[in-house]
């Protein structure tokens, strides 16, 4: 049975208020009511059969209006993702990364400058702190480890960020060859860092009055810039102060690129 001219008028007028609606509470880009005005003003010059003519449009309506609702829920889940590695990588971007290759992956970048960051400007307060003969040559184990994770040779990369390069550089690189390595990277950091953090709690043991003093910096043998920040890291402490600030700079370095879990058996 036909629709009579009222239905019809109603179904129009029901059409334009759900074009009205949803072009206001999500997008007129999609849900666009001039453009059906448009159609409809065509179809009563045409002459046309305004029944076929609504029932189609109606169906065009649930049409877009599926369309869209699934893109906006790709869009949420996509926006949800994003968020997640948002929130993971955060942590991460508080260390300046040192781009050593145009395929280096973000977390061995960033723990790269996080490292030369500790080595350069945090690890050097041990040498005015420490005097003993042992501790000391633990000290030179540390810092030769590190190097070779951190601090570059003359104009070459540091040994372990050079056997790095030299996957990413191969012909056809590997992806599984390229995640194991830098993993690898991440373990072994973490490795030296527990170490370190370890070495720290141990000298916090010690019992040594002249650690209890304003820390002096007249056996810091460094200059210009790296000097400053030294200083500037821990002025105003203690030598039993900067130890401990030392050992919870490499503990925030752990937990910022998630490592707690990889310390020596």
């Amino acid at each position: 049975m036909p629709l009579s001219n009222e239905e019809i008028d109603l179904l129009i007028s029901k059409l334009r208020n759900k074009y009205a609606y949803y072009a206001q509470k999500y997008t007129a880009q999609w849900f666009n009511l001039q453009a059906f005005e448009e159609r409809l003003e065509m179809a009563i010059d045409n002459r046309m059969n305004l029944e076929g003519f609504i029932l189609a449009e109606i169906k065009n309506f649930e049409d877009i209006r599926e369309r869209y609702e699934k893109r906006k829920e790709s869009r949420a889940f996509s926006e949800k993702i994003d968020r997640i590695i948002e929130e993971n990588t955060a942590p991460m971007r508080k260390y300046h990364p040192i781009q050593f290759h145009p395929a280096a992956g973000f977390e061995i970048s960033h723990l790269y400058g996080a490292l030369s960051d500790f080595i350069r400007n945090y690890f050097p307060i041990l040498w005015i702190v420490i005097r003993e003969p042992d501790l000391k040559r633990r000290l030179y184990h540390f810092e030769d480890t590190l190097s070779d994770f951190a601090i570059p040779r003359g104009k070459r990369q540091p040994r372990r960020i050079e056997d790095h390069i030299l996957i990413l550089s191969r012909i056809d690189p590997q992806e599984i060859d390229i995640e194991k390595d830098k993993n690898n990277y991440l373990k072994e950091s973490a490795f030296i860092l527990h170490d370190i953090i370890d070495f720290c709690e141990e000298l916090l043991s010690i019992k040594d009055p002249e650690w209890g003093n304003p820390l002096q910096f007249d056996r810091l043998y460094l200059e210009g810039e790296r000097r400053k920040r030294v200083i500037e890291n821990f002025k105003n402490n203690t030598s039993y102060g900067a130890i401990l600030a030392l050992g919870n700079r490499a503990q925030a370095i752990i937990d910022d690129f998630r490592l707690g879990a990889f310390r020596r058996k």
